[in-house]
């Protein structure tokens, strides 16, 4: 072992002093041959320089949304609270879209057959843009339920999960899928539907000028478990918006919107008393809302919207729906 460690430290010694034995021989002053030629780098590049790393995504062609009910096909960095008043449910079980099935044997939704529903419900949301093309969401809301029969209730209710990608950008089109999730997390049975479901759908925005912003969504939701009466629907709607620069970086923009929904399975209840009702199938009805809103904003970051919408068909989840909207880009 000692033999080792001797033999180990002169070869350092030896090493080391090599340099100063070849300067002492002249070897300081070596000149390259001459028939090697010039070593140059190209311009602007310095020898041992790590190449550029790849270039960032692109940016989309339309990175906007002004819509107040309809989503919005940029993916963005941006949160915010939503507070949405809903009148005059009168089927509010239909398809278990908004409400388990209840008011009926082994159910748990409504202990009663429910009339009427009105319900409010505060959403906080927020969304984080991977790159510009691609984002995800989480959408956490709390309901409060005003039942004219059944007895009021409030608490959370289902969370909702998704993702946005866009997949198609060229001046001045955007076309995005969107993927949500429902999780049934409400607190009381009669605040959620009781079940998963799941919500793919594809979102689309066209700038027609500077001024006016045009935005189209189809979703296609299917519940995933629950009673006889969850089904399948599909949901559709454009919305058109016009946006006008003010003063000191205040902006306005009014949005009118039109969404439709038709029922492509399951059951509802049409109740006039808590004892004299209908259990009906909800294939191929069709509701469809038109909406009013202004949009308020200062720069870029920040905006309000303030809505109205009414149902114009028999069929309605709610005959007026009141909505108010406060975002934070980021």
């Amino acid at each position: 072992m000692r033999r080792r460690i001797g033999f180990g430290m002169a070869a350092a010694l030896v090493l080391l002093g090599l340099p100063g034995g070849l300067r002492a021989q002249g070897m300081g002053n070596m000149v390259m041959p001459s028939n090697m030629g010039g070593m140059t780098m190209p311009q602007g590049m310095m020898a041992g320089a790590v190449k550029p790393g790849p270039e960032p995504d692109p940016d989309i062609a339309i990175r906007d949304t002004w819509v107040g009910f309809i989503d919005g096909a940029a993916p963005r960095s941006f949160f915010g609270l939503r507070f949405e008043n809903s009148l005059n449910n009168r089927q509010p079980m239909r398809a278990e879209y908004l409400f388990a099935k209840g008011g009926l044997p082994n159910s748990v939704g409504f202990p009663l057959p429910e009339t009427r529903v009105d319900y409010q419900e505060l959403t906080s949301y927020a969304e984080f843009g991977f790159t510009p093309w691609f984002s995800a969401f989480i959408e956490a809301p709390y309901r409060w339920i005003n039942p004219e029969v059944n007895g009021n209730t409030s608490g959370a209710g289902d969370m909702r999960y998704g993702l946005k990608l866009c997949t198609w950008s060229s001046d001045p089109v955007i076309a995005t899928v969107l993927l949500r999730i429902y999780q049934p997390t409400a607190r009381h049975r009669t605040l959620g539907t009781g079940h998963w479901s799941i919500e793919p759908g594809i979102l689309a925005a066209w700038r027609i000028n500077d001024k006016i912003l045009l935005e189209g969504e189809a979703r296609y939701w299917s519940a995933l478990g629950g009673s006889d009466f969850a089904g399948d629907l599909l949901r559709y709607g454009v919305g058109v918006s016009y946006k006008q620069q003010l003063t000191s970086g205040i902006w306005v923009a009014p949005v009118l919107e039109g969404i439709g929904w038709t029922v492509l399975g399951g059951k509802t209840m049409a109740a006039t008393t808590m004892d004299d009702y209908v259990i009906e199938d909800a294939h191929g009805q069709t509701i469809v809302n038109g909406y009013a809103g202004l949009r308020v904003g200062y720069g870029s970051r920040m905006d309000l919207y303030l809505g109205y919408g009414r149902s114009f068909t028999g069929h309605f989840w709610a005959r007026e729906t009141y909505r108010f909207e406060m975002r934070f880009s980021y």
